[in-house]
């Protein structure tokens, strides 16, 4: 279990991502160059990417917008345990799928905005020139 002070900061973009927590209680603001990505609540995970991706880093900033009481899983841990529990690794996977999923669409339906607003006849070249500044 981690317990989080209002302010403090989780993890930082670029760290080492060691493991994935479930908020159990609380709200955790994600930010990307000082902007608020998300706010995650209760029953929501944060580190996802290091179930999947062994060597992955961390790529936004978490931070606790109230105090925060997490489980928190080591990257090496969980994959032992998915590995002896299969039921608990399909439990797992499914949950983790279904946020991400939602996370993907949130993201789309965020660009179609973006894109609606600055005008969709954007040739390709300057969708790309946006892209590399937007994802740096």
């Amino acid at each position: 279990m981690i317990d989080a002070a209002a302010g403090s900061t989780l993890f930082e973009e670029g760290d080492v991502a060691d493991g994935v927590a479930s908020i159990v209680e609380g709200t955790v603001e994600i930010l990307k160059r000082g902007r608020v990505l998300a706010t995650l609540g209760p029953g929501t995970v944060v580190g996802e990417l290091s179930m999947f991706v062994p060597s992955a880093s961390r790529n936004a900033t978490a931070r606790a917008s109230t105090s925060v009481h997490m489980i928190k899983w080591q990257a090496v841990d969980l994959q032992d345990r998915l590995t002896r529990h299969e039921r608990l690794a399909t439990a797992i996977v499914a949950d983790v799928a279904h946020v991400l999923a939602e996370r993907l669409g949130r993201t789309t339906n965020d660009l179609v905005s973006l894109l609606d607003a600055v005008g969709t006849r954007l040739p390709v070249s300057e969708l790309e020139r946006f892209r590399s500044r937007a994802v740096q």
